[in-house]
């Protein structure tokens, strides 16, 4: 049986370098039949169009839910991956993805989204109520689960890694244009669970998030502008909340992101002039957003009638292991590599007690650095004795069906 055709979906705007790194990640992807589709700025559009696999609509609006109900119109594939242009996916992420919709009433899916350091979770399995507050579902599993709706809680997915059927996302009439930014996945992920639509969460298809630099917020995530944060609020709890619940609503979010707001500014980055300002966005976001009348539904194309096309998925698979001075060679050799359609993952433990890290270089391959006897998982111990052998190991077991379909194996 044919595989599954799915498009994938990425939102790109004032990014151009953070896309390219993530096109290349996808580029890598070890699923036989996808799209890519790019949604994104001129600056964005000029990137996607270096890929020439890669379908470009070029649209120069800052509002992040108009740009994915574009890529969902355009879209070839019975399923719409979303993901963000500051984000990277592992090499099986959409194949376990794919798995979530062997059942043909399951309406979306998703992943584990990682933290910048490649290691800590940033988003997983979680239910939302009313109010855009999230909770936590704990998945102790590696298996596909179905999340279950609780005391009015329903699934929602994190919109750099989820998954729907273009059938689903159009019966709910895609994303509401009213969330620009904020909120947009929650939303539309939330009505689907509302009304019925089954959603899993697949804890291994993984993706690596960075939470890039953006117009709202800075490279180390100190907010910029908090205008949309609140608005996108403000809509969604006009739409979900019950009339009698709204105002509560509303004091908790306000009260919550002017704590966030001042946060920053102690921790130093933010001046007291400018979190003041901050504060005051919010408050004048807020209102505009009660003001926001319900947008026109897109107008939906039919099921376009181009195939979604096969993808090459025999790509060889490498791993290095850095060694001391040799490292900047072996860096060399994995770019090399990289750039001959091989996926590369190369280990730099040192002998340090340094915290592990994982990145997807500009270059092309994943680099594991950290200690030997450093922690791994941020639930190790923050010392262990080990050998640069059995960390390489440890961590290639981790690995295992997240990397790769197969056992990752050292050198050729």
């Amino acid at each position: 049986m044919a595989a599954l055709g799915i498009s994938v979906i990425i939102v790109s705007r004032d990014r151009p370098e953070w896309l390219h790194r993530c096109l290349m990640a996808v580029e890598q992807l070890d699923y036989p039949r996808f799209e890519t589709l790019v949604v994104a700025c001129p600056a964005g559009a000029k990137v996607a169009r270096l890929f020439p696999s890669t379908r470009v609509i070029e649209f120069d609006i800052a509002n992040i839910s108009a740009a994915r109900n574009l890529g969902a119109n355009a879209a070839f594939g019975d399923v719409v991956a979303f993901l963000d242009d500051d984000a990277v996916p592992e090499p099986t992420w959409l194949m376990h993805l794919a798995l979530g919709f062997d059942d043909p009433v399951v309406a979306q899916v998703g992943g584990t989204t990682l933290g910048r350091n490649g290691i800590s979770v940033q988003h997983a399995a979680a239910l939302v109520d009313a109010t855009g507050t999230s909770y936590p579902v704990d998945v102790s599993a590696d298996t596909p689960v179905v999340l279950t709706t609780m005391d009015n809680r329903h699934a929602r997915l994190h919109g750099t890694n989820m998954a729907l059927r273009r059938s689903v996302v159009i019966a709910h009439g895609g994303f509401d244009e009213r969330f620009a930014f904020y909120l947009d996945e929650t939303d539309l992920t939330y009505r689907v669970s509302m009304t019925g639509g089954k959603t899993v969460f697949a804890p291994k298809a993984v993706v690596h998030h960075a939470s890039g630099p953006s117009r709202h917020r800075n490279a180390d995530r100190t907010p910029r502008h908090t205008f949309e944060i609140a608005a996108s609020a403000a809509v969604f709890h006009n739409k979900h909340c019950k009339a009698p619940d709204r105002d509560a609503a509303r004091t908790t979010f306000l009260t919550e992101r002017r704590k966030w707001v001042l946060q920053h500014m102690q921790r130093g980055p933010l001046p007291p002039d400018t979190a003041w300002a901050l504060i005051k966005e919010l408050s004048a976001g807020y209102e505009a957003g009660l003001t926001r009348a319900a947008p026109t539904p897109p107008a939906w194309a039919d099921q376009p009638k181009a195939d979604v096309p096969s993808r090459p998925t025999a790509l060889k698979e490498r791993c290095l292991v850095a060694s001391g001075h040799r490292a900047k060679h072996t860096y060399s050799e994995a770019r090399a590599m990289a750039a001959q359609g091989q996926r590369l993952t190369v280990f730099d433990y040192r002998r340090n007690a340094r915290y592990h890290r994982v990145t997807y270089t500009d270059g092309g391959f994943w680099l594991h650095t950290g200690g030997i006897y450093g922690r791994e998982l941020r639930n190790e111990p923050i010392f262990q004795i080990s050998t640069k052998e059995d960390r390489v190991r440890r961590t290639i077991n981790r690995l295992a069906t997240i990397r790769s379909k197969n056992q990752l194996i050292i050198g050729d």
